[in-house]
Formats: C-alpha cells, structure tokens, sequence
C-alpha cells in the first residue's frame, strides 16, 4: 500500500500560503497611496487658504499690511472716499508723480540718499505735486522746505488739542491720540516749528505735530497712518485731509532695491580723475627704485648662525672677566648663588627660600655649624683671589658632604 498522498489532496494545502501573502501586499500599498493622497491634499489645503488670505508685505506704514504697524486701513478708507492711491517703491516713479501733479507720502523721509532727497526735491519744485513727510530729520527738511525745522520730541503719549487758527489744516480734526514714547512705532513723536509764512497746528510744548509750508506738510508722528492709531480720536479726519486734498496720492515707501537708495559716493570718489593715474605711476616708480636698489647692494648674505660655544671655554671665558676687572664680590655670589641653588634641589626646597631656611634644612648633614654655613653661603665679602678660591673650595666640599 502506497503512503503518498493523493495529487488532488497535496495541491490545496501548497497552495493556501500564497492568497495570504498575496491580499496582504495589496492592502499596504493601499495604505501607502492613501497616505499620499492625504498629504498632498493638506498641502493644496494650506496653499489656497494662504492665496485665500492674500499675500502682503509686513512693515512700518505698508499700504497692504493689515498689521498693527502697517496702513492697510488708512489706504481702504482713501480708496472709499474716490482717492486713487498708487504704491511706489522707487524714487523714480515718486518724482514722476510730483511732475504729473499728484501728492506724494513719503513715509520713511530720513532713511533717503542725498541723490533720493535731491531728485524729489527738484520734483517738486518744478511739478505741481504736494509732498507729505512722516517724521523728517533736520537734514532732509533743509533740502524739502527749510522754513520747517525740528523743535524736539514729544514724548509722553495721550491727545493733543488742535487749538485755534489751524482749521484749514486740520478740517474737523480736533484732537490727536498717540501712544507713549515706548510703544510709538518711531520712538517719540517729533515736533516742529515753521515760519510766518506756514502753517502749524496741533501745537505741544515748543512745537507743533503738523506743520506745512509751501506745499510741504510735515507730520510729527507715524502712528497717525497706523491700522492701530488711525481710528482713534479724530487721527483719521487729519489724515484724510492731508492725503485726500488733490485726489490722487502716491504712497511712496522706500526700498532698498531702488537704484538711488545708495549712495555712489565713497572716499575716493571725491579724490580729482588724475589721483587713480598718479598714483599707479607712483607705485610703479617705487617698485623700480626698490628693484634697482637691491641689484646694487648684491645679494643678501647669510651667516650660519647660532654659533656653538662649548660650556667650559664660556666659564673660562666669563671667569677672566671678572679676573680682569677683579670682581670678586660678583664672582663669589655667582658661587654661592648656584651652590645654594643646587643645595635646595638635593634637600627638597624651593629655589626662592630664605638663607635661614636653606641653613636649618644643612645642619643636620653636615658637620658645620650654622654659623659656619651663614659664614660660607652668606654676603661676606672676599678681600683676595686667595679667600676666593678657598670660598669655591669650600663649596665644593660642602657640596660633596650632601651627596654623602
């Protein structure tokens, strides 16, 4: 009787093994696939809600920030009122504004090149365009309006009044709210005065808020064009009736990316054309007089150095020395100074200890008493070659006596 099994029997249990492995590899792929699917759609999610909220630039008095220190409110509130506001960014397309009549903001005056200041200030001149400066400095209102000069800062926050004779500049603006000095976005606010010509208002200690000259009006404070301050008190009204006068205002916010932001000037470039020449020139006529020189002196030569001198012949030789010019007393303390030293090593002691302490630490090897080695190692003087030569003797010997 066989005992393999039957061929029909044997198949199915070979091959049970394979649907498992087999559904198990597809549902992880699935899971896979899913798993991408999801990714990439939370990805789209964030891409549209960030088109969806609008992409703007973040920064002090930008007209599309909807941030506390950006001017997005202020710009919506003029485009409302019919005023076609254009944004600059290039000193170019302000000075083309001024010459078409528009009214120009500048809302970073101070940070200007000269070559900047100067062409908006031509522009101005020669066009029909009114300019509006946030916070300018000394320099830049000499080059602007020079009949407006700075009267210091104002420093603590609240409202200021707009008080009598200025209705035309403020036009139902009667009070102005500005935070303190810490939290305004340019430190304190600035304050002006101008001559009997202009025109000031919103007056404060020595100086007013707003000034205006010939059509140049100077506001004190940036924080009046801010989404925080611009609805507060009636900051909104003084805006809107500086910047909504003509209609048609250009929201000038310099860039560093403007040709004209940097200025060309350096030190040399105040040097006259023929500095760079005559200077090569010099520089050339060095280079040869240094060449020409070296050739007539000869070639550097070169001693073999150090010299080796051999330990003996430089005792003999500092030993005549001091023979010739009969340094004794040097000599004895060069003795005793270097016995001493070699004593301390072989006891122990350090090299800056006291005479005292170097005698008491000998007393017990030696057969001197201490006032035979304060005698020997001491300043006693040395009177003869004879007393010097017995002093090195004794040394030796006392030295000998230690080894023992």
């Amino acid at each position: 009787m066989s005992l393999a099994p039957a061929p029909g029997r044997s198949a199915a249990p070979a091959a049970s093994p394979a649907p498992s492995s087999g559904t198990a590899s597809p549902a992880r792929s699935g899971r896979r696939h899913w798993f991408t699917v999801v990714l990439v759609l939370a990805m789209l999610a964030a891409v549209l809600a960030s088109v969806a909220r609008g992409f703007y630039r973040d920064g002090p008095l930008e007209p599309d920030a909807p941030t506390g220190q950006g001017s997005k409110a202020t710009v919506q509130v003029l485009e409302g009122l019919g005023v076609d506001v254009g944004v600059d960014r290039h000193t170019s397309d302000a000075v083309e504004a001024l010459h078409g009549g528009r009214t120009v903001l500048v809302t970073a005056p101070s940070s200007l090149s000269a070559q900047q200041v100067s062409a908006l200030a031509d522009a101005h001149e020669q066009g029909g365009g009114r300019l509006v400066l946030v916070q300018p400095d000394l320099v830049t209102l000499s080059s602007f309006s020079p009949q407006i000069t700075p009267a210091g800062a104002l420093r603590a926050g609240g409202q200021v009044q707009a008080g009598p004779g200025c209705d035309g500049l403020a036009h139902r603006a009667g009070t102005l709210e500005l935070p303190d000095a810490d939290h305004q976005l340019r430190g304190a606010a600035s304050l002006y005065r101008v001559g009997e010509e202009g025109t000031s208002c919103f007056t404060a200690d020595e100086g007013a808020l707003v000034a205006q000259h010939d059509g140049v009006v100077v506001l004190g404070s940036a924080d009046l064009l801010t989404n925080d301050y611009v609805g507060r008190a009636d900051n909104s009204a003084l805006v809107l009736n500086v910047l909504a006068a003509d209609g048609e205002l250009s929201w000038y916010v310099p860039s560093a990316t403007d040709p004209m932001a940097t200025s060309s000037q350096t030190l040399l470039s105040h040097l006259p054309d023929w500095a760079g020449p005559l200077l090569l020139w010099l520089i050339l006529v060095a280079t040869i007089a240094l060449v020409a020189l070296s050739r007539r002196l000869g070639p550097v030569v070169v001693e073999p150095l150090p010299v080796t001198v051999r330990p003996h012949e430089l005792v003999l030789g500092r030993a005549r020395l001091l023979q010739r010019s009969s340094s004794r007393d040097a000599a004895a303390r060069a003795l005793r100074s270097a016995t001493s030293t070699r004593l301390a090593d072989r006891l122990g002691l350090r090299h800056e200890s006291a005479l005292d302490g170097l005698i008491a630490a000998l007393v017990p090897h030696v057969d001197r008493t201490p006032e035979q080695l304060r005698a020997l190692l001491g300043p006693a003087p040395v009177t003869s070659d004879q007393d010097l030569v017995r002093l090195a003797h004794d040394l030796d010997h006392l030295e000998k006596e230690i080894d023992r």
